[in-house]
């Protein structure tokens, strides 16, 4: 068994780690990993005399595995994404403790609190029933206003301010682009005339951005937890930069993530989508801009895929979903390409 997937022998290596941080000895009781996602493992792990106390509290773990599907991983860029947002009107698990030194859990991780809820699920059958009006409109509200909120949030003095990188609202799209064009040559295992199509275009059209904004990368259902009707955490920020946040808009209107609705990730009717969000961000959402980021969607998605592909090739994650993945490369950079025809 792969070291990282042995809950018991993490177990007491959580607990000297926790230890050394806290400055006194803690009980680690069952770790548990949840069995999803394709990139982070994400462990439960309940803690005794986190506080020197007795009682027991829960953490979550999430660890960088080497065979991950965006491997090699930092723990960094989250944290300070999710300790950035701390008091803002974006509902984060607190952040605790991380590191990229592998020699303590076997990979980079971090650990936050365990908050309440459960995901809505993005993908699900046409022939699903809808969700009903008033739990949608009712999420749908705090998915958008969670949004605005990310979005207006003044980093320049916060830690994710470390990730700047000179970036402006002027060479925002291209940094992007540039980003991601490395990670198809990087994971590519054979030339596709159509991504660099994209790339080409994508360059050539950059836009300028409202505002340099946190973006969290794949803002969608599946990624936060909801209890009675409430968001309770926005979950996932492996993806997160600094950017235009007319990215997150076009992320969230992808239609795989509508499920077979006529609302934007099974929540939003689009009008009240960008309508709402203008208010709440205090922007004017640019339809030639989110289009021009629906383009970039595609070609991220399609580099997703060629990364599953890769992954699976050379033996690092052994997940029959991972080559169904790669399968739809060639359908991501059609999509893109059609997109580009009417941009």
């Amino acid at each position: 068994m792969n070291p990282l997937l042995d809950e018991a022998a993490l177990a007491p290596r959580i607990a000297d780690y926790l230890a050394q941080q806290l400055g006194h000895p803690v009980r680690v009781g069952a770790v548990r990993r949840f069995p999803v996602g394709f990139s982070w493992l994400t462990f439960l792990v309940p803690v005794q005399g986190l506080d020197g106390g007795a009682g027991e509290r829960d953490l979550i773990l999430r660890l960088g595995p080497d065979f991950g599907l965006f491997a090699p991983y930092e723990a960094g860029p989250q944290v300070m994404a999710m300790q950035s947002l701390e008091g803002s009107g974006v509902p984060v698990p607190r952040a605790f403790w991380h590191s990229e030194d592998p020699s303590i859990l076997g990979a980079p991780f971090m650990f936050c609190e365990k908050v309440s809820g459960s995901a809505v699920v993005p993908w699900v059958s046409p022939s699903e029933p809808q969700l009903p009006e008033d739990y949608r409109k009712r999420l749908g509200t705090q998915f958008i206003d969670a949004l605005a909120a990310l979005h207006r949030v003044e980093w320049q003095d916060k830690p994710i301010a470390a990730m700047a990188h000179d970036i402006t609202a002027e060479n925002a799209a291209w940094q992007n682009v540039e980003h991601w064009q490395g990670l198809i040559e990087r994971w590519a295992m054979r030339p596709y005339p159509l991504a660099e199509w994209g790339i080409r275009w994508l360059k050539s059209h950059k836009p300028v951005a409202p505002r340099v904004a946190i973006v969290h990368g794949d803002y969608r259902t599946g990624n936060f937890l909801e209890q009675d009707g409430n968001i309770t955490a926005i979950l996932d920020w492996e993806l997160v930069h600094l950017g235009d946040p007319h990215e997150d808009l076009a992320w969230v209107s992808m239609p795989m993530y509508m499920g077979g609705s006529p609302y934007l990730c099974r929540l939003c009717e689009p009008e009240w989508f960008y309508a709402r969000y203008a208010e709440q961000a205090g922007v004017d959402v640019s339809m030639s801009t989110v289009r021009y980021y629906q383009v970039f969607s595609m070609l991220k998605l399609a580099a997703t895929h060629m990364a599953a592909a890769r992954c699976f090739e050379e033996g690092r994650f052994n997940d029959m979903r991972m080559p169904a993945m790669g399968s739809q490369v060639a359908a991501c950079l059609r999509q893109m390409d059609k997109l580009i025809e009417t941009a």
